[in-house]
């Protein structure tokens, strides 16, 4: 076959040009080459040779553009102009087709059009970001002589009457176009620059973020090229194959996206709101308002991208339809438009070029979404945080909102609505999908296409009642899971009362019996994601029922948690009292000196301090009450249990240390540092003996001030009260004098070792921790669920069935004679079909829950039962995350991802197989595309594991941030840290924020490429079966069954990297507990059974203590060392000792809490080391120092066993002092609880706890500095209470007032773990080197 320029056709007229050469067709084709030619032969090495010689270069961060005027413009004209030109090099190709020899004018003009404008995009690529203009000169040219010569081109056709009916002609108007603008731009950005033509060229600066070298995240820099492919983060995902991603490899948030800038974008449209509507309340509706109006618009471009996306998408099945029916080649000079997409190849290359750009914008709008939710997410956690800021306290204190409720809303809502956003692209598009859908079937199928918009129509509202149903399984899922972690967070946080009071079994049952509900609720969600997800999508594969169930899901819970948000925005705040000019003056002139008049309105349940305070001379009636000034002085707060000291949200420091180091905290402390520094020094406290050190008093009682002044004022007008505070600290009115003990103080506490633990640190060994679990799957509970679901055989068989289906009906459709055998055979897959999905999918995520089940049952009793030390030494929270995340992950998240993985990976076998038996030749371009494949998801899994674990990372300090501040507000307040707190938490927010955009980011760099390579078997598998139809005769059945496989291509590789690396994510969290399970219990059987232990075991309470030896780990000290007592039956016993000298080891040792390596305890005959350890701890009874109540009654506080009557419940408060408290509370017994007891003051919760253990009538009672939060008055009764109403038994007490224990039959003194003196009270307060005696002189 002859090849020619102009072709030969055995004459001259191809090269004729009497009539002028621009008349001769070939020779203006000729002419336009010239441009490209020059562009790419004559540029070319000028380029280079420019390149190296310039000097003056901008460096620029990262090479990051430094974009000029039109930048974005000439991006979209440059894509467009290569769609264009390879438009007409299908036409010439097609057109080139009427003789014999091949017209290489007809394409080859456009060929070398196409290698130049990608030339030029390089061109101009460099110029930006290397600052070197001279090179615009080059495409100045460049777009000038293509105009011109296109130009002429396009003038002859209207000479010679080629109208618009020929393509050729429309082709060659729109390049015509094309350049013009092109060279439009050019002359702009030399005219905006001066550069060129110009002597000083305008000085341009790179854009502020990249002038920072911290910022690495280049999405919002780069030109339109590298965000639509994420070029940018080839590097970053080579990296990352490296070498582990930090924080500091993917550096800072740039500023526009960072939570500081979003917030202050947020509160302006709160603002705006607010001002719109003054009078109207703030609601979910302002909230929604403000929200659209904050992040409406790159929502909108997202939801933009979305539609044209769609649009595109029905481009595959139109291209596969022309295909089937179009499978012949044309060949004329000039054809119109119709003709052209009548030419099967032409259809397959612009099939692969609709796939392209719709990829391309799916996921553009994915990720515009999702940057939009991280921002919206980041903005609203900020002012969260800053209305905790100025969140009145009064709500926790009631009840109305606690700590877990907060953290659940900055963890759980602000994800949701993040996610409403991804979503809502979905919203907006799905009406368009609906409507363009039924017309083109209209279209295709004519009036038949009806039925199946009558079948949606149908389905329709069963879909949204089915999601209906599963939005409200999800909402109770949620509920019920948010118990159980309440319960739970109370469980750990109070296991060491649960222990020694053998309660492990209630709460327990407790949390099973949560468990158990929420289980039941995840199988109705299971249960109804399985009938819409399945059943229905059976009958229209690409329906919009699976969008119904995303509107009905955010339908539900996007209002959930607005309305949640919308609550906790309204809620109360502090005042502000922006009315005290003197407070910021203050502050302007010296950090050390207070205001004079300052101003505390308050109610039993609120309080606002500053720095100094005005009591209401009655709560109930709030009234400004003014201090004297009193600058730089010691004022000291004093009063009985429950009398309101509490109510300003201070307490006792002193209350938990014994008296030499509350002594010299009060010398050192505060009598010479802050009093030397003139610091106003505000004291609540118990300890009266500092009352002469007070430069003002104010005694409270029941709410209201009972007096007030200096000691001396309170002696003379108020004996009564000087007289009875005399009696109560044992002195004569010299002994009120200060008395000063200096003595060095061992702070040795090992039992509280993990508190001197640094946040950081604990992390870090959590971490290590995880990292060290074994990965063995084979030891896991759920490996045996993946084992059996990997061997279900109706997951293979429905799968076949599915292919047999789409098999039967591409039989179908080649044998249009015979409908009768298809359609029985047809209706019979599809029924078998329908049940297989909905059986499949039941089974598994019923399978996977009945393993999580017992998952968790596991993960519970271990918890329960590990030894006291397991919590010492393990964060709280990382138990806690296990139970939250971790089996969240495992409840929610690993069957859903390995059902998935699982379904894809048979899809995607399946329809590789498909399109194999179709066009065996496919099988040779399918290895370069695996090869491809393999590399792009190894290099992919690598980065996304190690920034799932960033993201997760990130997330824990910042929860963990809000959870410290809501329980430290009030010091946060105090010392006035509120801006230093918001800094960090805008610190916290962008960390978390950057990893989620730089993971959001790798995901959307995995699914282009994949669906670029899914494009790339669309046009091979197109081409081949285009060509086996034409040589081989393949029916045209075969052919669309093999192009519909090859569109879903795409779509299963990308989900199976995508689920195989989230599985490998996931699969952490069983793990992680994996590594819990490992947790060796405690010993709780005994040698002894039931049958050989008294039933009233122990009667007497006689303690023989011989030579014992204790430590809290193999691994430490003791902490006792050879110890010996004897405890006579009924004796009072005190024991005291300097911090750290081993006193709450002692108690310890009697309920088996430590590890007792030597030595023996004997109660009542029966060696304790023979007991199990519930009968143990059962039949003693123990006060710690810190009080600990759960939420619920008062009842269940005192008596979680249910075991006494209420009579014996009202018994116990009236002996410690309550029956009055709980008298006037509404519901008496069954009066409520808050989370941690907050509704009551801390002496208050202290006395419900003596309350409990005297409910329990054993003859063994322990107090650990039980009173240490109780007032001297109330502590002198309840020691008279103890002393007569428990005469006839031992009673143990540890004590750091050491007057407490003066009335004991016996003393004993601790020193470092030994017993320094061991005899009566008065026979060691007679001996003049007695330690207890110089303790009993410095508790005076």
């Amino acid at each position: 076959m002859a090849l020619a320029f102009c072709g030969d056709e055995g004459n001259s007229t191809a090269y004729n040009v009497d009539h002028g050469v621009l008349n001769n067709g070939c020779f203006v084709d000729a002419l336009n080459v010239v441009p490209h030619v020059f562009l790419l032969f004559i540029t070319f090495p000028i380029l280079f040779i420019g390149w190296g010689s310039q000097s003056s270069k901008v460096h620029i961060h990262h090479s990051t553009w430094l974009h000029f005027p039109g930048h974005n413009l000439r991006w979209i004209l440059t894509f467009i102009l290569l769609f264009v030109l390879v438009c007409e090099i299908a036409e010439g190709i097609v057109s080139d087709g009427v003789s014999e020899s091949r017209h290489l004018h007809l394409y080859m003009p456009a060929g070398m059009a196409f290698l130049a404008a990608i030339t030029s995009v390089v061109y101009y690529h460099n110029i930006e970001t290397s600052n070197f203009p001279k090179l615009l000169i080059a495409l100045l040219f460049y777009w000038t002589l293509a105009f011109i010569t296109k130009t002429i081109k396009f003038v002859k056709f209207c000479d010679n009457g080629v109208g618009f009916s020929q393509l050729r002609f429309c082709l060659t108007g729109l390049l015509v176009v094309l350049y013009g603008m092109l060279l439009a731009v050019e002359i702009n950005v030399i005219r905006v620059r001066r550069y060129v033509f110009f002597k000083t060229p305008k000085e341009v600066k790179p854009p502020e973020d990249l002038q920072d070298l911290g910022v690495r995240f280049l999405q919002p820099f780069v030109n339109l090229l590298s965000k639509g492919t994420y070029w940018w983060m080839n590097t970053f995902i080579k990296t990352a194959h490296k070498k582990p991603i930090d924080l500091k490899t993917i550096g800072k948030l740039p500023i526009a996206m960072r939570a500081l800038t979003n917030y202050i974008r947020l509160n302006e449209a709160f603002e705006a709101q607010k001002n719109k509507r003054p009078s109207s309340p703030q609601g979910s509706g302002s909230i929604w308002r403000a929200l659209c109006c904050a992040f409406g618009r790159p929502l909108l471009l997202s939801s933009t991208f979305r539609i044209l996306a769609d649009l595109l998408g029905f481009a595959g099945p139109l291209c596969i339809s022309g295909i089937v029916h179009n499978t012949k080649i044309l060949g004329v000079f000039f054809i119109s438009s119709q003709e052209f997409l009548s030419n099967a190849y032409v259809l397959a290359v612009l099939l692969f070029f609709a796939l392209l750009l719709q990829r391309t914008f799916l996921q553009a709008s994915y990720y515009v979404a999702i940057e939009t939710g991280i921002n919206l997410r980041g903005a609203i956690q900020t002012k969260i945080y800053n209305k905790i800021m100025q969140l009145s306290t009064s709500n926790m204190s009631m009840g109305e909102m606690t700590a877990g409720q907060i953290c659940n809303l900055v963890a759980i809502d602000t994800n949701q609505l993040m996610w409403f956003f991804f979503l809502c692209p979905n919203l907006w598009a799905m009406p368009v999908q609906i409507i363009v859908g039924v017309l083109l079937l209209y279209y295709l199928l004519g009036i038949s296409a009806l039925i199946g918009a009558a079948v949606i129509i149908v389905l329709a509202p069963v879909q949204y009642f089915v999601a209906t149903k599963l939005s409200q399984a999800q909402r109770s899922t949620l509920e019920y899971s948010n118990e159980r972690l309440k319960k739970t967070n109370e469980m750990l946080r109070g296991i060491k009362l649960l222990k020694l009071y053998a309660w492990e079994h209630i709460f327990h049952s407790s949390v099973e019996e949560t468990r158990q509900k929420e289980m039941t609720s995840l199988k109705s969600f299971a249960l109804y994601t399985s009938i819409s997800s399945k059943s229905f999508s059976f009958f229209i594969h690409y329906s919009v029922n699976g969008q119904l169930h995303y509107y009905s899901s955010c339908n539900s819970v996007f209002p959930f948690s607005v309305q949640k948000l919308s609550e906790f925005l309204s809620s109360d705040e502090i005042e502000e009292h922006d009315k005290c000019p003197e407070l910021r003056s203050a502050d302007a002139q010296s950090k050390y000196q207070a205001v004079s008049v300052l101003t505390l309105i308050f109610s039993f349940f609120f309080c606002s301090v500053l720095s100094k305070m005005v009591f209401h001379e009655h709560l109930e009636n709030p009234k400004h009450y003014i201090l004297p000034s009193l600058a730089g002085q010691l004022t000291m707060i004093v009063g009985q249990v429950g009398c309101g000291k509490s109510s300003l949200l201070l307490d006792d420091p002193f209350s938990a240390l014994d008296i030499h180091l509350s002594d010299h905290l009060m010398q050192e402390g505060i009598l010479k540092m802050l009093r030397e520094d003139k610091r106003t020094v505000v004291l609540v406290t118990h300890k009266l003996q500092y009352l002469p050190h007070a430069d003002w008093i104010i005694a409270m009682k029941d709410g209201y001030i009972q007096r007030e002044g200096t000691l001396k004022d309170i002696q003379k007008s108020e004996t009564e009260l000087f007289e009875h505070w005399k009696t109560l600290m044992n002195r004569q009115d010299q002994e009120l004098e200060k008395t000063t003990i200096e003595t060095k103080t061992v702070l040795e506490r090992t039992n509280l070792r993990r508190t001197m633990y640094s946040r950081e640190a604990l992390l870090k060994d959590d971490e290590e921790d995880e990292e060290e679990a074994t990965e063995s799957d084979d030891e896991d509970n759920l490996s045996s669920v993946l084992h059996q679901r990997a061997k279900m055989p109706w997951r293979l068989l429905k799968h076949t069935v599915m292919v047999a289906i789409d098999y039967c009906l591409a039989r179908w459709t080649s044998d249009v004679f015979n409908h009768s055998p298809y359609s029985k055979i047809f209706s019979i897959l599809c029924c078998l079909g329908i049940v297989l999905c909905l059986v499949t999918s039941i089974a598994v995520e019923w399978t996977g829950l009945k393993v999580t089940k017992k998952l968790h049952a596991s993960l519970l009793n271990k918890i329960i039962l590990a030894p006291m030390r397991f919590f010492e030494t393990t964060p709280l929270g990382s138990i806690l995350n296990r139970f939250s995340a971790d089996c969240n992950t495992i409840d929610q998240h690993i069957p859903a991802t390995l059902e998935c993985l699982s379904r894809s990976t048979l899809l995607c076998v399946s329809a590789l197989a498909v399109i194999s038996y179709v066009t065996p030749m496919f099988l040779i371009a399918l290895v370069p595309l695996a090869i491809m494949c393999y590399f792009i998801q190894k290099y992919f899994r690598v980065a996304s594991r190690d920034l799932q674990q960033l993201d997760d990372s990130t997330q824990l300090p910042l929860l963990s941030h809000f959870s410290e501040t809501v329980e430290g507000l009030t010091t946060i307040r105090a010392f006035r840290y509120e801006a230093k707190f918001r800094q960090k938490l805008l610190e916290y927010t962008d960390s978390n924020n950057i990893a989620s955009l730089f993971l959001t980011a790798a995901n959307r760099w995995l699914e282009v490429r994949m669906e670029y390579i899914g494009a790339c078997v669309v046009l091979i598998a197109a081409v081949t079966s285009i060509t086996n139809c034409l040589y081989s005769k393949l029916s045209s059945g075969l052919v669309g069954l093999g192009l519909t496989y090859a569109l879903m291509v795409s779509n299963y590789l990308n989900w199976m990297v995508r689920n195989l690396a989230d599985m490998e994510i996931q699969l952490g969290a069983v793990k992680r507990i994996h590594g819990l399970l490992k947790t060796e219990a405690e010993n709780y059987e005994g040698l002894l059974s039931s049958s050989q232990i008294p039933q009233n075991w122990p009667d007497r309470g006689e303690i023989q203590i011989q030579n014992l030896s204790v430590r809290y780990d193999s691994n430490l000290k003791p902490v006792l060392k050879h110890v010996n007592a004897h405890i006579s039956p009924g004796q009072k016993i005190g024991i005291c000792g300097r911090t750290g000298s081993g006193k709450s080891s002692f108690s310890l040792a009697f309920f088996r809490m430590v590890d007792t390596f030597e030595g023996r305890i004997i109660i009542d005959g029966i060696d304790i080391a023979k007991l199990p350890l519930q009968t143990l701890r059962s039949r003693l009874s123990i006060i710690l120092q810190d009080p600990i109540l759960f939420s619920g009654t008062i009842r269940f506080n005192l008596d979680p066993e249910k075991k006494c009557t209420d009579s014996m419940l009202w018994e116990a408060l009236e002996i410690a002092q309550l029956k009055h408290v709980v008298k006037a509370l509404p519901g008496g017994l069954d009066a409520i609880v808050t989370e941690g007891g907050e509704n009551f003051s801390q002496g208050q919760r202290q006395l419900f706890c003596l309350a409990r253990a005297f409910v329990r009538k054993t003859s063994i009672f322990i107090m650990d500095e039980a009173t240490a939060s109780i007032d001297m008055a109330t502590e002198n009764i309840l020691q008279k209470v103890v002393m007569t109403a428990f005469a006839d038994r031992t009673v143990v007490t540890i004590a750091h007032r050491v007057h407490t224990i003066l009335n004991a039959d016996l003393v004993i003194v601790m020193k470092r773990g030994l017993i320094l003196e061991y005899d009566k009270p008065e026979v060691l307060l007679e001996q003049e080197d007695s330690v207890f005696a110089s303790f009993v002189q410095a508790d005076k």
